[in-house]
Protein backbone atom coordinates (compact mmCIF):
# COMPACT_ATOMS: atom_id res chain seq x y z
CA UNK A 1 0.00 0.00 0.00
CA UNK A 2 2.84 2.43 0.88
CA UNK A 3 4.49 1.70 -2.44
CA UNK A 4 1.18 2.37 -4.22
CA UNK A 5 0.76 5.72 -2.42
CA UNK A 6 4.30 6.64 -3.37
CA UNK A 7 3.55 6.04 -7.02
CA UNK A 8 0.45 8.23 -6.81
CA UNK A 9 2.48 11.06 -5.29
CA UNK A 10 5.10 10.74 -8.02
CA UNK A 11 2.38 11.19 -10.63
CA UNK A 12 1.04 14.38 -9.07
CA UNK A 13 1.93 17.47 -11.09
CA UNK A 14 2.32 20.71 -9.18
CA UNK A 15 0.72 23.77 -10.77
CA UNK A 16 3.16 26.13 -12.46
CA UNK A 17 2.25 29.74 -11.62
CA UNK A 18 3.42 32.36 -14.13
CA UNK A 19 3.31 36.11 -13.55
CA UNK A 20 2.55 38.06 -16.73
CA UNK A 21 3.28 41.78 -17.25
CA UNK A 22 2.22 43.77 -20.30
CA UNK A 23 -1.56 43.83 -20.27
CA UNK A 24 -2.91 47.41 -20.42
CA UNK A 25 -6.37 48.97 -20.63
CA UNK A 26 -6.06 49.13 -24.42
CA UNK A 27 -7.49 46.20 -26.39
CA UNK A 28 -4.56 46.00 -28.77
CA UNK A 29 -2.51 43.28 -30.41
CA UNK A 30 -0.42 42.54 -27.33
CA UNK A 31 -3.44 42.39 -25.03
CA UNK A 32 -5.35 40.17 -27.47
CA UNK A 33 -2.34 37.88 -27.82
CA UNK A 34 -1.99 37.49 -24.03
CA UNK A 35 -5.69 36.78 -23.68
CA UNK A 36 -5.54 34.13 -26.40
CA UNK A 37 -2.77 32.41 -24.45
CA UNK A 38 -4.66 32.76 -21.17
CA UNK A 39 -7.90 31.28 -22.51
CA UNK A 40 -6.27 28.30 -24.24
CA UNK A 41 -3.65 27.39 -21.64
CA UNK A 42 -4.23 24.11 -19.78
CA UNK A 43 -5.14 25.60 -16.41
CA UNK A 44 -4.75 22.23 -14.68
CA UNK A 45 -1.03 22.56 -15.38
CA UNK A 46 -0.19 26.26 -15.82
CA UNK A 47 -1.84 29.31 -14.27
CA UNK A 48 -1.32 32.91 -15.35
CA UNK A 49 -1.66 35.83 -12.96
CA UNK A 50 -1.19 39.42 -14.12
CA UNK A 51 0.49 42.57 -12.85
CA UNK A 52 -1.18 45.81 -13.88
CA UNK A 53 1.65 48.38 -13.78
CA UNK A 54 -0.74 51.27 -14.39
CA UNK A 55 -3.03 50.40 -11.50
CA UNK A 56 -5.03 53.62 -11.81
CA UNK A 57 -6.93 51.93 -14.66
CA UNK A 58 -8.41 48.45 -15.11
CA UNK A 59 -6.60 46.31 -17.65
CA UNK A 60 -8.34 44.87 -20.70
CA UNK A 61 -10.26 41.62 -20.15
CA UNK A 62 -10.03 42.02 -16.35
CA UNK A 63 -13.51 40.53 -15.79
CA UNK A 64 -12.66 37.40 -17.79
CA UNK A 65 -9.35 37.00 -16.00
CA UNK A 66 -10.91 37.17 -12.54
CA UNK A 67 -13.84 34.95 -13.51
CA UNK A 68 -11.31 32.29 -14.53
CA UNK A 69 -9.87 32.37 -11.02
CA UNK A 70 -6.67 34.29 -11.75
CA UNK A 71 -5.34 37.27 -9.81
CA UNK A 72 -4.59 40.79 -11.05
CA UNK A 73 -2.13 42.75 -8.91
CA UNK A 74 -2.51 46.53 -9.28
CA UNK A 75 0.63 48.65 -8.97
CA UNK A 76 0.52 52.42 -9.42
CA UNK A 77 2.23 53.85 -12.49
CA UNK A 78 5.93 54.57 -12.10
CA UNK A 79 5.37 57.85 -13.97
CA UNK A 80 3.00 59.08 -11.24
CA UNK A 81 4.84 57.80 -8.18
CA UNK A 82 8.10 55.95 -8.96
CA UNK A 83 9.06 55.22 -5.35
CA UNK A 84 5.65 53.77 -4.50
CA UNK A 85 5.67 51.79 -7.77
CA UNK A 86 8.95 50.05 -6.97
CA UNK A 87 8.03 49.56 -3.30
CA UNK A 88 4.80 47.80 -4.27
CA UNK A 89 6.75 45.49 -6.56
CA UNK A 90 8.94 44.54 -3.62
CA UNK A 91 5.89 43.96 -1.38
CA UNK A 92 4.17 41.89 -4.09
CA UNK A 93 7.08 39.49 -4.61
CA UNK A 94 7.85 39.29 -0.90
CA UNK A 95 4.24 38.38 -0.10
CA UNK A 96 4.19 35.73 -2.84
CA UNK A 97 7.66 34.37 -2.29
CA UNK A 98 8.09 30.87 -3.75
CA UNK A 99 4.68 30.96 -5.50
CA UNK A 100 5.78 31.92 -9.01
CA UNK A 101 8.08 29.72 -11.03
CA UNK A 102 8.24 32.20 -13.92
CA UNK A 103 7.73 35.87 -14.72
CA UNK A 104 7.20 37.20 -18.26
CA UNK A 105 7.67 40.85 -19.23
CA UNK A 106 5.86 41.52 -22.52
CA UNK A 107 7.20 44.80 -23.84
CA UNK A 108 7.55 47.16 -26.80
CA UNK A 109 10.84 48.70 -25.65
CA UNK A 110 13.68 48.36 -23.14
CA UNK A 111 12.81 51.50 -21.21
CA UNK A 112 11.37 49.43 -18.36
CA UNK A 113 12.88 46.11 -17.26
CA UNK A 114 12.60 46.43 -13.46
CA UNK A 115 10.41 43.29 -13.11
CA UNK A 116 13.30 41.17 -14.43
CA UNK A 117 15.70 42.65 -11.88
CA UNK A 118 13.41 42.36 -8.86
CA UNK A 119 12.41 38.81 -9.87
CA UNK A 120 16.08 37.85 -9.83
CA UNK A 121 16.45 39.33 -6.33
CA UNK A 122 13.46 37.27 -5.13
CA UNK A 123 14.75 34.07 -6.75
CA UNK A 124 12.03 33.55 -9.38
CA UNK A 125 13.74 30.87 -11.39
CA UNK A 126 12.57 31.67 -14.93
CA UNK A 127 12.65 35.33 -16.02
CA UNK A 128 11.44 35.87 -19.58
CA UNK A 129 11.43 39.10 -21.59
CA UNK A 130 9.23 39.00 -24.71
CA UNK A 131 9.73 41.56 -27.51
CA UNK A 132 6.57 42.65 -29.33
CA UNK A 133 7.89 45.57 -31.37
CA UNK A 134 10.59 46.66 -33.82
CA UNK A 135 10.83 50.44 -33.44
CA UNK A 136 10.53 53.43 -31.13
CA UNK A 137 7.25 55.25 -30.68
CA UNK A 138 9.06 58.59 -30.69
CA UNK A 139 12.55 59.98 -31.21
CA UNK A 140 14.95 59.04 -28.47
CA UNK A 141 17.40 61.46 -26.94
CA UNK A 142 20.65 60.87 -25.11
CA UNK A 143 19.04 60.17 -21.74
CA UNK A 144 16.74 57.50 -23.17
CA UNK A 145 19.65 55.92 -25.04
CA UNK A 146 21.60 55.75 -21.80
CA UNK A 147 18.60 54.25 -20.00
CA UNK A 148 18.22 51.55 -22.66
CA UNK A 149 21.95 50.78 -22.56
CA UNK A 150 21.78 50.44 -18.76
CA UNK A 151 18.68 48.22 -18.99
CA UNK A 152 20.46 45.92 -21.43
CA UNK A 153 23.11 45.41 -18.75
CA UNK A 154 20.34 44.70 -16.22
CA UNK A 155 18.88 42.10 -18.59
CA UNK A 156 22.24 40.37 -18.97
CA UNK A 157 22.24 40.08 -15.19
CA UNK A 158 18.61 39.13 -14.66
CA UNK A 159 16.84 37.63 -17.71
CA UNK A 160 17.04 33.87 -18.26
CA UNK A 161 15.09 33.61 -21.54
CA UNK A 162 14.42 35.90 -24.48
CA UNK A 163 11.26 35.65 -26.63
CA UNK A 164 10.19 37.65 -29.68
CA UNK A 165 7.09 37.74 -31.86
CA UNK A 166 9.31 37.81 -34.96
CA UNK A 167 12.96 37.68 -36.00
CA UNK A 168 12.89 41.41 -36.71
CA UNK A 169 11.43 42.21 -33.27
CA UNK A 170 14.05 40.05 -31.54
CA UNK A 171 17.00 41.51 -33.42
CA UNK A 172 15.77 45.07 -32.90
CA UNK A 173 15.34 44.71 -29.15
CA UNK A 174 18.05 42.22 -28.19
CA UNK A 175 20.59 42.38 -31.02
CA UNK A 176 21.44 39.87 -33.74
CA UNK A 177 23.90 38.06 -31.50
CA UNK A 178 21.32 37.27 -28.79
CA UNK A 179 19.77 33.81 -28.74
CA UNK A 180 16.00 34.34 -28.61
CA UNK A 181 12.99 32.09 -29.19
CA UNK A 182 10.30 33.13 -31.68
CA UNK A 183 6.76 32.72 -30.33
CA UNK A 184 4.21 33.30 -33.06
CA UNK A 185 1.38 35.78 -32.57
CA UNK A 186 -1.22 33.06 -32.92
CA UNK A 187 -4.99 33.50 -33.21
CA UNK A 188 -8.22 31.53 -33.09
CA UNK A 189 -8.48 30.84 -36.81
CA UNK A 190 -12.07 29.61 -36.55
CA UNK A 191 -13.20 33.05 -35.40
CA UNK A 192 -11.63 34.84 -38.37
CA UNK A 193 -12.06 32.44 -41.30
CA UNK A 194 -14.01 33.96 -44.19
CA UNK A 195 -17.79 33.52 -44.15
CA UNK A 196 -20.02 35.00 -46.84
CA UNK A 197 -23.05 34.90 -44.52
CA UNK A 198 -21.26 36.77 -41.72
CA UNK A 199 -20.02 39.29 -44.26
CA UNK A 200 -23.48 40.00 -45.59
CA UNK A 201 -24.96 40.26 -42.08
CA UNK A 202 -22.35 42.70 -40.83
CA UNK A 203 -22.43 44.88 -43.94
CA UNK A 204 -26.21 45.12 -43.64
CA UNK A 205 -25.94 46.01 -39.94
CA UNK A 206 -23.48 48.83 -40.72
CA UNK A 207 -25.23 50.02 -43.87
CA UNK A 208 -22.30 49.07 -46.11
CA UNK A 209 -24.00 46.81 -48.66
CA UNK A 210 -23.02 48.88 -51.71
CA UNK A 211 -19.73 50.25 -50.38
CA UNK A 212 -16.06 49.49 -51.02
CA UNK A 213 -14.87 49.09 -47.44
CA UNK A 214 -11.26 49.65 -46.37
CA UNK A 215 -10.31 48.64 -42.85
CA UNK A 216 -7.59 49.55 -40.38
CA UNK A 217 -7.06 48.43 -36.79
CA UNK A 218 -4.65 50.12 -34.43
CA UNK A 219 -4.37 52.60 -31.60
CA UNK A 220 -3.95 56.23 -32.61
CA UNK A 221 -0.22 56.81 -32.29
CA UNK A 222 2.88 57.83 -34.22
CA UNK A 223 3.60 54.18 -35.03
CA UNK A 224 0.32 53.47 -36.82
CA UNK A 225 0.68 56.42 -39.23
CA UNK A 226 -2.99 57.46 -39.45
CA UNK A 227 -2.07 60.77 -41.07
CA UNK A 228 -0.75 58.99 -44.16
CA UNK A 229 -3.58 56.46 -44.05
CA UNK A 230 -6.14 59.25 -44.34
CA UNK A 231 -4.19 60.71 -47.27
CA UNK A 232 -4.37 57.31 -48.99
CA UNK A 233 -8.09 57.06 -48.36
CA UNK A 234 -8.65 60.59 -49.70
CA UNK A 235 -7.12 59.48 -53.01
CA UNK A 236 -9.14 56.25 -53.00
CA UNK A 237 -12.34 58.23 -52.45
CA UNK A 238 -11.56 60.37 -55.50
CA UNK A 239 -11.36 57.21 -57.61
CA UNK A 240 -14.22 55.37 -55.88
CA UNK A 241 -16.74 57.76 -54.28
CA UNK A 242 -18.51 54.76 -52.71
CA UNK A 243 -15.41 53.94 -50.63
CA UNK A 244 -15.63 53.93 -46.84
CA UNK A 245 -12.87 53.70 -44.23
CA UNK A 246 -13.35 51.90 -40.90
CA UNK A 247 -10.88 53.02 -38.21
CA UNK A 248 -10.95 50.56 -35.31
CA UNK A 249 -8.99 51.52 -32.21
CA UNK A 250 -8.60 54.35 -29.76
CA UNK A 251 -5.95 56.49 -28.11
CA UNK A 252 -4.43 55.67 -24.73
CA UNK A 253 -3.46 58.69 -22.61
CA UNK A 254 -2.17 60.83 -25.49
CA UNK A 255 -5.23 61.87 -27.53
CA UNK A 256 -3.32 64.16 -29.90
CA UNK A 257 -3.06 61.67 -32.78
CA UNK A 258 -6.76 60.82 -32.54
CA UNK A 259 -7.75 64.49 -32.49
CA UNK A 260 -5.46 65.26 -35.42
CA UNK A 261 -6.96 62.39 -37.43
CA UNK A 262 -10.51 63.60 -36.78
CA UNK A 263 -9.56 67.16 -37.75
CA UNK A 264 -7.91 65.97 -40.94
CA UNK A 265 -10.98 63.97 -41.94
CA UNK A 266 -13.08 67.07 -41.35
CA UNK A 267 -10.73 69.29 -43.37
CA UNK A 268 -10.94 66.85 -46.29
CA UNK A 269 -14.76 66.75 -46.04
CA UNK A 270 -14.71 62.98 -45.49
CA UNK A 271 -16.77 62.81 -42.29
CA UNK A 272 -19.51 60.77 -44.02
CA UNK A 273 -17.00 58.30 -45.40
CA UNK A 274 -14.70 57.67 -42.43
CA UNK A 275 -16.05 55.85 -39.37
CA UNK A 276 -14.16 56.13 -36.06
CA UNK A 277 -15.35 52.95 -34.35
CA UNK A 278 -13.14 53.03 -31.25
CA UNK A 279 -12.19 49.83 -29.41
CA UNK A 280 -14.44 46.93 -30.40
CA UNK A 281 -15.16 43.40 -29.29
CA UNK A 282 -16.42 42.33 -32.74
CA UNK A 283 -13.21 42.77 -34.73
CA UNK A 284 -13.57 39.37 -36.41
CA UNK A 285 -17.02 40.34 -37.70
CA UNK A 286 -15.85 43.77 -38.83
CA UNK A 287 -13.10 42.11 -40.86
CA UNK A 288 -15.76 40.07 -42.65
CA UNK A 289 -17.46 43.34 -43.67
CA UNK A 290 -14.26 44.80 -45.13
CA UNK A 291 -13.05 44.51 -48.73
CA UNK A 292 -9.38 45.09 -47.97
CA UNK A 293 -7.06 45.95 -45.10
CA UNK A 294 -4.38 48.67 -44.89
CA UNK A 295 -1.54 48.90 -42.37
CA UNK A 296 0.91 51.70 -43.30
CA UNK A 297 2.79 51.50 -39.98
CA UNK A 298 6.16 53.16 -39.49
CA UNK A 299 7.33 50.04 -37.63
CA UNK A 300 5.89 46.81 -36.19
CA UNK A 301 7.07 43.64 -34.48
CA UNK A 302 4.78 41.16 -36.17
CA UNK A 303 1.28 42.70 -36.25
CA UNK A 304 -1.39 40.35 -34.95
CA UNK A 305 -3.98 42.18 -37.07
CA UNK A 306 -1.96 41.20 -40.13
CA UNK A 307 -2.51 37.53 -39.30
CA UNK A 308 -6.18 38.10 -38.52
CA UNK A 309 -6.79 40.00 -41.76
CA UNK A 310 -5.23 37.25 -43.85
CA UNK A 311 -7.26 34.60 -42.03
CA UNK A 312 -10.38 36.58 -42.96
CA UNK A 313 -9.32 36.35 -46.60
CA UNK A 314 -8.70 40.09 -47.00
CA UNK A 315 -6.28 41.59 -49.52
CA UNK A 316 -3.69 43.31 -47.31
CA UNK A 317 -1.54 46.35 -48.02
CA UNK A 318 1.34 46.76 -45.58
CA UNK A 319 4.22 49.23 -45.43
CA UNK A 320 7.48 47.62 -46.45
CA UNK A 321 9.10 48.31 -43.07
CA UNK A 322 6.92 45.55 -41.57
CA UNK A 323 8.71 42.21 -41.34
CA UNK A 324 8.21 39.88 -44.30
CA UNK A 325 7.48 37.15 -41.74
CA UNK A 326 3.90 38.44 -41.70
CA UNK A 327 3.44 37.32 -45.32
CA UNK A 328 1.84 33.92 -44.77
CA UNK A 329 -0.43 34.00 -47.83
CA UNK A 330 -0.44 35.63 -51.24
CA UNK A 331 -2.94 38.18 -49.88
CA UNK A 332 -0.12 40.41 -48.61
CA UNK A 333 1.24 43.30 -50.64
CA UNK A 334 4.14 45.43 -49.36
CA UNK A 335 4.36 49.06 -50.46
CA UNK A 336 7.11 51.54 -49.62
CA UNK A 337 6.27 54.47 -47.40
CA UNK A 338 8.29 56.53 -49.87
CA UNK A 339 5.56 55.98 -52.46
CA UNK A 340 2.88 58.65 -52.75
CA UNK A 341 -0.60 58.32 -51.27
CA UNK A 342 -1.92 58.20 -54.86
CA UNK A 343 0.34 55.24 -55.66
CA UNK A 344 -1.00 53.42 -52.59
CA UNK A 345 -4.57 54.29 -53.55
CA UNK A 346 -4.21 52.88 -57.06
CA UNK A 347 -2.81 49.64 -55.66
CA UNK A 348 -5.60 49.31 -53.10
CA UNK A 349 -8.34 49.97 -55.66
CA UNK A 350 -7.16 46.91 -57.61
CA UNK A 351 -8.70 44.75 -54.87
CA UNK A 352 -12.23 45.93 -55.75
CA UNK A 353 -12.78 42.90 -57.99
CA UNK A 354 -10.99 40.45 -55.69
CA UNK A 355 -12.87 37.22 -54.90
CA UNK A 356 -12.39 36.22 -51.29
CA UNK A 357 -12.01 32.64 -50.13
CA UNK A 358 -11.19 30.67 -46.99
CA UNK A 359 -7.40 30.52 -46.54
CA UNK A 360 -7.41 29.58 -42.86
CA UNK A 361 -5.65 26.27 -43.53
CA UNK A 362 -2.60 28.20 -44.75
CA UNK A 363 -2.53 30.09 -41.45
CA UNK A 364 -2.78 26.86 -39.46
CA UNK A 365 -0.06 25.14 -41.50
CA UNK A 366 2.26 28.12 -40.94
CA UNK A 367 1.93 27.68 -37.16
CA UNK A 368 -0.23 30.72 -36.38
CA UNK A 369 -3.23 28.89 -34.94
CA UNK A 370 -3.47 29.29 -31.16
CA UNK A 371 -4.25 25.61 -30.63
CA UNK A 372 -0.90 24.72 -32.21
CA UNK A 373 1.18 27.51 -30.71
CA UNK A 374 -0.12 27.03 -27.17
CA UNK A 375 1.34 23.52 -27.16
CA UNK A 376 4.81 25.02 -27.70
CA UNK A 377 4.35 27.40 -24.78
CA UNK A 378 3.00 24.66 -22.50
CA UNK A 379 5.93 22.44 -23.44
CA UNK A 380 8.32 25.26 -22.57
CA UNK A 381 7.05 25.23 -18.97
CA UNK A 382 6.38 21.50 -18.70
CA UNK A 383 9.90 20.50 -19.72
CA UNK A 384 11.33 22.66 -16.96
CA UNK A 385 8.92 22.28 -14.08
CA UNK A 386 6.59 19.32 -14.45
CA UNK A 387 8.20 16.37 -16.10
CA UNK A 388 11.50 17.06 -14.35
CA UNK A 389 9.73 16.63 -10.98
CA UNK A 390 9.01 12.98 -11.78
CA UNK A 391 12.50 12.02 -12.86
Amino acid sequence: MDIFKGRINMCKKELVYVLQIGMTRNIGGLETYLMQQFEHMDKDIIRYDFVNITGEHEIAFSDKIRQAGSTIYNICSRHKNPLLHYWRWIKLLKKNKNKYKAIVLNTNSLEYVFPMFIAKIFYIEMRVIHSHNAGFERKIGLLRKLLIAFNKLLLNFSATHYFACSKKAGEWMFGKEKNFKIIHNAIETDKYRYSLQKRQDKRKELGLEDKFVIGHIGRFSYQKNHDFLIDIFSEIHKILPEAELLLIGDAVDDKSYLNEAKQKVKNLCLEKNVKFLGMRNDVQELMQAMDCFILPSKFEGLPLVGIEAQTAGLPCYFSDVITEEVKITDLVNFISLNKSSLFWAKEVVKSKTFKRKDVSNEIIEAGYDINTEIKKIEKFYKDRYIYNENK
